[in-house]
């Protein structure tokens, strides 16, 4: 059998996305003297007129009946022969649980979702599929190519991402005589001007007080060194090498300014919401799903979207992540519907589809689709792959998103100073890494 002895000792432990919004088996080639199914893309695509999609496809699916059936539709006129039983899980902890017990119990579908969640067992696992010759890989934005990708090969086909950086509100700006800020120096000006003027310039709650922290790491990290957290993940660097400036930055720009206070501790992510919609505030961390929030609370707000400014001009990016991307199962019990049900979900047509129902922003080129103004300022960094969410990279997501929430709470309530969150981070880090 494929190498299931570390997937099923963390059956029950699996990491979960720590963010702003807080995303069968059977014999390897050495028991059967063929290739594997991981290798066997290097034939090509090609099906044969013996491998004609025929027969019953299954698919776990991160998203439902409705959101998919129209895709479905359209696989279904193009191979009548296939009927697709879709077999839903919600996102995310559902999801992640369904798929390793499938693939623990040799029931894994022949398309699944491999998400951030459960990548690391996709590809330490061998459980995919390569399936980089796929032609739409070519307009595919090089992020979302490399998030599912292991030594030059990909493992999943993800469409889409999201972003999330510093919504402002366009009148309150323009009526304090503040330009939109385009660098780390303006932007922090603006501040100050709207603070002496008596307009609360942040409004920030307890699960978001770390955003500008990610902004930061990568901004002054991840710019420098893509492979950061690689490095971190193997024992080669420390959170210390690159989250220490990052947090004290965050403490002398927010917390010793008194942008973050701690009335942050007793609001919640959708009253930050209202104070923006209600402009009580000039400025809130924002993300692609926010704009439906703000829009019915009040339509007539006029706001944009800025990225997290860098020390160095120049340099900004948005907080975000790719979102979850299509796998065939190497060991897929229908191999040939497989393959024709992923080529289809990343056509044109298919993701047309896919984004009307979803409302995702593809990081594809030659798509048209509609995409809110307020978002539209910062898409050209989601093509650029100028994003970043550092639970995705981390080994430890649930372990290590829980110091920063904690630590930043306890930075702010005076009881730790930033060097020490640092510090806790590699300690968890180091206990976890023991325990394996």
């Amino acid at each position: 059998m494929k190498k299931r002895t570390k997937f099923l000792a963390s059956l029950l432990i699996f990491p979960m996305i720590f963010s702003l919004i807080g995303c069968s088996g059977g014999q390897t080639s050495e028991e059967t003297g063929e290739p594997s199914g991981a290798t066997e893309q290097e034939a090509g695509s090609e099906m044969s007129d013996a491998e004609e999609p025929s027969g019953t496809l299954t698919f776990l699916s991160w998203q439902n009946e409705t959101v998919m059936q129209p895709i479905l539709d359209g696989f279904n006129e193009l191979y009548p022969d296939v009927k697709v039983d879709l077999i839903y899980a919600p996102p995310t902890q559902d999801y992640i649980e369904k798929f390793q017990i499938m693939y623990s119990t040799g029931d894994l579908p022949d398309v699944f979702v491999t998400a951030a969640e459960n990548k690391s067992d996709v590809l330490d696992n061998d459980i995919a599929l390569d399936i980089s010759y796929l032609p739409a890989f070519d307009r595919l934005s090089q992020k979302n190519k490399d998030t599912y990708s292991k030594d030059g090969k990909i493992y999943a086909f993800a469409p889409d991402a999201w972003i999330a950086g510093i919504f402002y509100n366009k009148r309150i700006l323009e009526e304090n005589g503040i330009s939109v800020p385009t660098n780390r120096e303006e932007y922090l000006a603006s501040m100050e001007t709207l603070k002496a003027n008596g307009v609360q310039p942040w409004a920030f709650c307890e699960g978001n007080l770390y955003d500008p922290i990610q902004g930061y790491v990568a901004t002054e990290t991840i710019e420098k060194n893509s492979e950061y957290d690689a490095m971190v993940n193997a024992g080669e660097l420390t959170y210390k090498d690159g989250w220490e400036t990052p947090v004290e930055l965050w403490k002398t720009d927010y917390l010793d300014k008194g942008y973050i206070n701690e009335d942050a501790l007793g609001l919640t992510a959708d009253q930050t919401l209202e104070m923006f919609a209600f402009e009580e505030c000039a400025y809130i961390v924002g993300a692609t799903w926010s704009v439906a929030t703000i829009d019915e609370l009040n339509p007539d707000l006029e706001y944009g979207m800025l990225p997290w400014f860098g020390t160095e001009d120049g340099n900004a990016w948005m907080t975000g992540a790719t979102g979850v991307g299509w796998s065939i199962n190497a060991d897929a019990k229908n191999m040939p519907a497989a393959k024709a049900f992923v080529e289809y979900l990343s056509s044109d047509e298919a993701l047309s589809i896919f984004q009307e129902q979803t409302g995702g922003l593809l990081a594809m080129e030659g798509i048209d689709f509609e995409i809110h103004p307020t978002i539209q300022e910062g898409y050209s960094y989601l093509l650029d792959g100028k994003f970043y969410l550092p639970a995705v990279e981390w080994k430890y997501s649930d372990a290590l998103g829980n110091e920063l929430l904690v630590g930043t709470q306890e930075i702010l309530a005076g009881n730790m100073e930033p060097e020490q969150l640092v510090e806790n981070m590699d300690n968890k880090r180091i206990e976890l890494d023991a325990e394996q």
